[in-house]
């Protein structure tokens, strides 16, 4: 059993699973995988029990992820934990938006399962799903959550643009929003990168070169150790660009001009 791959599929999974995607999530349940739900008192045994439950249940709700971050470990080649963390919007028919930090625990390790043909393979599949931050559970709640104490905003502007991997210096998967970028700078001599995100920072194993050269379309080169989003831009001067945060980034003198008139050309 591969990690990182095991590591990739449930981002997927889960990113699914927030679209409202789910059947692909609980096929790759074990037949007999234990849920741990979100909310006191929520739990499953079966990945039949799982489908049936979820295919009864009605709701008009809407989720948007932010970056996800995650962490796989495995204390044998048939088994691997995964853990991810994000943050998760719920948006309510009501125009009311809760935010919340959801971490997964992923239990995976090896079956033998045979298809429509007697063919046998060894196959991943979850045996445990574990949402290990549980909230009082409603009387009216099936599985998902409804009501909460904390609404953060009446009114949040989903995440979204295109979802990029990074790996992390301590081992960890990134799976980051483009849109939540603002800069990524150079770090260790050059060898790594920072990625500077509206949630925080990031250590990447990635070069400055490498993410210039794979996101060219995303990002703008001011400086050979930055990369600037120009959703970012605030303000371009001689020499140097501002960031709406009020990060200022150098551009060199002689790269000033084509890259103000790149900027320009983005923004617009």
């Amino acid at each position: 059993m591969n990690q990182q791959t095991i590591a990739d599929l449930s981002a997927e999974l889960i990113i699914k699973y927030y679209e409202n995607d789910y059947m692909p999530f609980l096929e790759y349940m074990d037949t007999d995988a234990l849920w741990y739900g979100p909310a006191e008192g929520q739990f499953l045994r079966g990945r039949e029990n799982m489908i049936r439950v979820w295919k009864a249940e009605e709701h008009s709700l809407k989720f948007s992820l932010g970056n996800m971050e995650v962490n796989h470990i495995s204390a044998n080649p048939s088994c691997c934990d995964v853990m991810l963390c994000f943050h998760v919007t719920t948006h309510y028919p009501d125009n009311h938006d809760i935010t919340l930090y959801q971490r997964i625990l992923l239990t995976w390790c090896e079956r033998v399962v045979a298809d429509d043909n007697g063919e046998k393979s060894r196959e991943p599949r979850i045996l445990v799903c574990h949402i290990s931050n549980p909230h009082p559970k409603h009387e009216d709640d099936v599985i998902y959550p409804n009501n909460f104490r904390e609404v953060y905003r009446d009114h949040i502007e989903p995440p979204h643009g295109k979802r990029i991997h990074f790996h992390g210096l301590d081992r960890s998967d990134f799976f980051v929003l483009s849109d939540t970028i603002m800069y990524i700078s150079a770090a260790h001599g050059s060898k790594h990168s920072e990625i500077y995100t509206v949630d925080g920072v990031i250590q990447a194993s990635a070069s400055v070169s490498a993410l210039a050269k794979k996101y060219e379309r995303l990002f703008l080169r001011c400086h050979h150790s930055y990369l600037v989003n120009p959703a970012y831009i605030q303000n371009i001067r001689r020499f140097k660009v501002t960031l709406s945060d009020g990060t200022e980034l150098p551009v060199p003198e002689k790269k000033y001009t084509a890259f103000r008139d790149m900027a320009v050309k983005r923004i617009k």
